[in-house]
């Protein structure tokens, strides 16, 4: 199937950084990054000529337009002792070892000009499936931004303080609360920095945003960072799947191997 790629300049994620208690933000980057759609092109290659046309029609569109001029990744990153965590998110927010003594809070996304496009394309006649794909590319470049920030975390934070992540947590997976998200909207001054938004006290705006803790301890302790499934996964039913192959089962580039990380 040919699509009519174009020379795009890929972009870099817009880092802010810094350390609570210090108002003084550290504007950083990421390394460059592309959106990797294999999952999409393989899932479409396998099926008629109707669907594979549809693809195209996407595929045409982010490269000559979409991942220019949507695509607009952003992260705030803030870092906090274990005990000024505890005293900000509550004793028992997490369950960390004994060697964790840092906790980094990181809220990643892609901006909220991706989604609106999104929605406005699936309300249009015949843009109904770019402005799905559209959606489904939204959601693999957040996966992929969050292999992309743990590299930098690992690398900027952790092990120049002789730390290794010995553990990522989700609001509402595992032992940590749901109901974080305007505390961390507001300590990490997300709206104003990158702006993102708390909806209510479970959900982040825009819906393409993300958020996680990490914790920071010893080598012994160290883990491996790495997607799993939504839980539960509904399979076949999931419209990412039925479009696309699900991106949180796909094979992944993977984080490089000497990168030490945790598994969700």
């Amino acid at each position: 199937m040919a699509v009519n790629k174009m020379e795009k300049k890929l972009k870099k994620i817009k880092i802010c950084q810094s350390v609570y208690g210090n108002d003084l933000c550290t504007m950083d980057e990421s390394s460059l990054m592309d959106v990797d759609l294999h999952a999409l092109e393989n899932f479409y290659m396998e099926k008629g000529e109707k669907h594979q046309k549809s693809l195209s029609k996407f595929m045409n569109f982010w490269e000559q337009d979409g991942y220019e001029k949507l695509f607009n990744p952003s992260a705030r990153i803030l870092s906090f002792t274990k005990d000024e965590a505890i005293n900000i998110f509550g004793k028992g927010f997490m369950e960390v070892n004994e060697s964790v003594d840092r906790i980094v809070m990181s809220v990643w996304t892609i901006g909220g000009t991706l989604e609106q496009s999104g929605s406005a394309l699936m309300s249009t006649t015949g843009s109904l499936m770019t402005g799905y794909l559209l959606d489904v590319t939204g959601s693999i470049a957040l996966y992929e931004m969050h292999a992309m920030l743990i590299e930098w975390i690992q690398s900027k934070i952790a092990l120049p303080a002789n730390r290794y992540i010995n553990g990522e947590f989700y609001p509402g997976m595992g032992s940590m609360r749901q109901d974080l998200m305007e505390k961390v909207v507001s300590v990490g001054d997300t709206e104003r920095l990158i702006g993102v938004s708390a909806s209510g006290n479970s959900l982040l705006r825009p819906r393409k945003s993300q958020c996680s803790f990490l914790s920071l301890g010893s080598a012994e302790n160290a883990v491996l960072v790495r997607e799993e499934p939504c839980h539960p996964c509904s399979g076949k039913k999931c419209l990412y799947y039925q479009l696309g192959g699900c991106h949180m089962l796909e094979s992944k580039k993977g984080l490089p191997d000497n990168l030490i990380s945790s598994e969700r």
